[in-house]
């Protein structure tokens, strides 16, 4: 597989119950530590090539420019890892001994109120937009869902994917609300003439990290096979609402069903089979080849109903189970929602998802080590890196994705228009 610049961005939840009353918003608390810590690089970005910033009432954090699956989970969880460190410096510095900030990876608060975890993929500005998306693509994330749904209670029932059931249309330009399968956001961040940064918005904040990424292997080689005109033949979809409706609420696959075109119909299982057997004519490296074998694993265990198998790796299930074993204990809606939201604290003395990680019940795809270094450290082979070293030379004016400004007594603006630039060789600069 080429490389694919990609990464994700998540509007986490802070909440403190005795900050609130004294008139002081964590999310904006967390903001300014950072900003006066020794991760701070310039601007909203971090040293490690990652962007923090105040959206909508939330603490959002965007990972750094990763060139592969596999990097994109380990700088995901390292911004995890980052608010869990100002979580805590908030708890100690603020708050009396005992009181607590409870900090949230996911989509869905327990009064209805939804919020973000996009996907970004820099994909090919070649190809023929929305048409091939809709024809090639949507059908990959109309079903996905099975495999990296996060699940949640909404409504008061468990739904596999909060962002599926709240989608509405195949294609959208909203991000908040009548959201769409594919969404038209056009910022690319990067050479408009000749990339795009294709915006998705349909799927939901993951804890474990093999369903992060099977999420961006799957759909970065999708992308690929896309550009290279291998998908022609793709699964016609006749309504993906109608069956992303019915299937997001369905926890059992042999209900799971998905109509075609020409009046057929298959599962979601063979949607993705078909997309598993192109993939796999593009594997190369021992990664990519794991990865395949991983997603051929976690459908099979799907189809043949091995729960406990397929929940090592996929979100929705083990969240399933997590909140049975709560419920077990005291039974009740409350009960269950406050399981449901507690899987997903990024704390991990509090995240019912680290305790099942500490207990062996989810599988993992890196180690501590690698987020740890992550967490101060950009990617080594995209723009991240070379954002990072003209920040270390540079008194910095303005900075973004694509554009650096700095104030050497000549205010060069430096754009930096190659997502896979590492280099200052290949920035464009413009002395004025």
């Amino acid at each position: 597989m080429r490389k694919m610049v990609q990464g994700t961005e998540h509007e986490y939840t802070l909440y403190c119950r005795k900050m609130g009353s004294l008139g002081f918003d964590p999310h904006t608390l967390a903001l300014d530590l950072l900003r006066e810590s020794d991760l701070h690089l310039a601007g909203e970005f971090t040293t490690n090539g990652s962007r923090a910033y105040y959206d909508v009432g939330h603490f959002e954090l965007s990972t750094a420019e990763t060139s592969n699956f596999h990097d994109l989970v380990v700088w995901e969880k390292a911004g995890e890892k980052i608010l869990d460190w100002l979580r805590r410096v908030m708890e100690e510095k603020y708050l009396v001994a005992g009181a607590k900030i409870h900090a949230f990876k996911n989509n869905t608060s327990p009064d209805g109120t939804s919020y973000g975890s996009h996907e970004n993929y820099c994909v090919s500005r070649s190809v023929a937009f929305p048409q091939r998306f809709v024809r090639e693509l949507v059908p990959h994330l109309a079903t996905r869902f099975i495999y990296t749904g996060a699940g949640d209670i909404i409504d008061g029932k468990y739904v596999l994917s909060p962002s599926a059931y709240l989608t509405s249309t195949v294609v959208s330009g909203e991000t908040m609300h009548d959201t769409g399968i594919l969404n038209t956001r056009d910022e690319p961040h990067a050479d408009g003439r000749s990339y795009r940064r294709l915006h998705v918005i349909v799927g939901d904040a993951l804890m474990n990290e093999t369903a992060i990424l099977l999420r961006h292997f799957a759909t970065s080689a999708i992308l690929q096979l896309m550009e290279d005109g291998q998908l022609e033949d793709v699964p016609r979809l006749k309504d993906p609402i109608r069956d992303l409706w019915h299937n997001v609420e369905t926890r059992n696959p042999e209900q799971w069903k998905v109509e075609l075109e020409d009046g057929s119909t298959v599962s979601p299982i063979d949607v993705q089979r078909y997309f598993l057997g192109k993939i796999e004519t593009i594997v190369e490296d021992h990664r990519e080849k794991r990865a395949l074998r991983l997603l051929e694993e976690v459908l099979d265990d799907l189809e043949h109903k091995r729960s406990k198998d397929a929940a090592r790796r996929v979100e929705w299930l083990d969240r399933y189970f997590a909140i049975q074993e709560a419920s077990e204990k005291d039974g009740g809606p409350e009960v269950e929602m406050m399981a449901c939201k507690q899987y997903s604290e990024i704390g991990v003395e509090r995240s019912l998802f680290y305790r099942r990680q500490r207990a062996g019940l989810v599988d993992r795809t890196t180690d501590d080590e690698a987020i740890k270094e992550a967490i101060r450290e950009p990617p080594a082979d995209t723009r991240a890196k070379l954002r990072r070293e003209i920040c270390d030379t540079f008194n910095i004016e303005m900075i973004d994705w694509s554009v650096v400004v700095v104030n050497d007594g000549t205010r060069r603006r430096i754009e930096l228009l190659d997502p896979y630039a590492t280099k200052l060789e290949a920035a464009y600069v413009d002395a004025s």
